[in-house]
């Protein structure tokens, strides 16, 4: 008896190893080996990017295997991060994106960071797109938007990200709408402290170029002076290059309530632009701030930027043409606040420049150790510190206008009566041309900028609507006056 149940313990005891060996083997097949990938970061994504593709689609759950060939392939949000951040060369490919929100991280802190060439990125696509087709884009229905909003509340604020921080890289995008970027104290560096787009590395190889572009509710909360403001853009050293962008309600602690330039390499082109809305709680550039830096403007308008520090403050090289800045009401310190000193090259011309706040300058050029030079043409109020051209229209009024439905400012040109004259074409690009910075990274920075917007731009207003060449209204607005 007793042998007999010592043999089925045994029998037992041996089909119990072969069950759970069994199960152990079942275990392990079930283990898929790590698949190589692209994605730089992410071993154990399961998804194959395909490598070298002229087109890439994006859409803002994926689609099928998400390698990006096609629209029904489409990578997702997490593969269009790293697509950018990762190695796959990108210097002949097009990124095509149907509307939806692409956070650009999934925890709070900094965005996606490039380093390279991109040859363009493209928002505006229909979701329901096929194939490879690209035909079906409207970048005012099919709305896409590259955005911080991590925990999801619709508002810029703590548990979010930045959006872009570029180090390397000659990149274009094209229709897309920038949003809730988020930077806090802790999360900025001297070298990564934007909470919209970030831009630090050579003038000769770094380059953004944006159109037709929006760039808005984006918040820095960085408090430290050095890195903080430029919600919307803040270039350290690089280009970023705008056409047709708008910049909106995006707000800091100081120092440049949409854009700042803060290093000597710095270059910020701007064409056909609006900003309006931005703000800080700080001082200096209610909408721009350059601590340093170049910038090159015409056909943008700046109005209802709030804070202290006048509209356009700093220290860099400005040129000025065909633009509307408007200081508000609150601000002592006016439209524009200059301090170009050694090195710089500060230009106006055929600009119109208002200060709500009845007692405050138009222009005032900081410090008898800097200098800037109208060039004629200008409507202005009141200066301080410089001697206007005789070619420019002083009016110590108030100027009546609004944004009209282009968002761009229309004034009252009859309530001042005969300008004392008015700007060519001709002239403009004349002034353009000339700008030449020596401190600037780039030679020659006013023909570089004239090439890039092309001579006939400066024949436009911000409407695209076509100036008399010979008869050009001062402002972003130009009413055509015939001869």
């Amino acid at each position: 008896m007793k042998n007999s149940l010592f043999i089925i313990s045994k029998l037992c005891m041996l089909a119990f190893i072969i069950l759970l060996a069994q199960g152990c083997q079942e275990d392990y097949e079930m283990i898929d080996p790590p698949m190589m990938t692209d994605y730089d970061d992410d071993l154990d994504e399961e998804v194959i990017m395909q490598k070298g593709l002229e087109s890439y689609f994006v859409t803002q759950f994926g689609e099928g295997g998400m390698d990006g060939s096609s629209w029904e392939q489409a990578l997702d949000a997490a593969g269009f991060r790293k697509l950018l951040s990762g190695s796959v060369d990108l210097s002949k490919s097009t990124i095509y994106m149907s509307q939806g929100k692409y956070v650009m991280s999934e925890e709070s802190g900094l965005g996606v960071i490039i380093r390279k060439n991109v040859k363009a990125i493209k928002g505006g696509y229909s979701q329901f797109s096929e194939g490879t087709d690209v035909s079906a884009r409207d970048i005012d229905t099919y709305v896409t938007v590259i955005s911080g909003d991590v925990n999801g509340n619709k508002q810029a604020d703590a548990g979010d990200c930045s959006l872009l921080l570029v180090k390397k890289g000659i990149i274009g995008i094209e229709g897309v709408t920038f949003q809730y970027g988020y930077v806090s104290e802790a999360d900025a560096s001297t070298t990564e402290c934007g909470s919209g787009i970030y831009v630090s590395g050579s003038a000769g190889d770094t380059s953004l170029e944006l159109t037709d572009c929006v760039i808005r509710d984006c918040k820095s909360a960085v408090t430290t002076s050095a890195k903080q403001g430029g919600p919307a853009v803040f270039v350290l050293s690089g280009q970023v290059r705008m056409d047709n962008v708008r910049l909106l309600d995006n707000t800091a602690v100081g120092r440049g309530g949409a854009v700042r330039c803060s290093g000597k390499t710095a270059v910020v082109f701007m064409n056909g632009c609006l900003l309006k809305g931005n703000s800080h709680t700080g001082s200096w550039g209610n909408g721009i701030q350059m601590s340093e830096g170049h910038i090159c403007m015409n056909n943008t308008t700046l109005i209802d930027n709030m804070g202290t520090g006048a509209a356009l403050n700093g220290g860099g090289s400005m040129l000025l043409i065909n633009s509307t800045i408007i200081g508000n009401a609150s601000d002592s310190h006016g439209a524009v606040r200059c301090e170009t000193g050694a090195g710089g090259d500060t230009k106006f011309i055929n600009n119109l420049l208002i200060a709500e706040n009845p007692t405050a300058p138009s222009f005032n050029l900081n410090g008898s150790s800097y200098e800037a030079f109208s060039k004629g043409y200008n409507v202005y109020q009141r200066v301080t510190g410089i001697t206007m051209s005789t070619l420019d229209t002083a009016y110590p009024n108030a100027l009546t206008g609004a944004l009209n439905e282009d968002g761009v400012y229309e004034w009252n040109l009859s309530q001042i009566g005969a300008v004392k004259g008015y700007a060519t074409k001709q002239a403009i690009v004349e002034v353009a041309k000339s700008f030449n910075p020596v401190a600037s990274p780039i030679v020659n920075l006013g023909e570089v900028f004239v090439e890039w917007t092309g001579e006939d731009a400066f024949g436009i207003d911000q409407r695209g609507v076509a100036r008399n060449a010979d008869k050009m209204q001062a402002g972003a607005y130009d009413a055509v006056l015939t001869n």
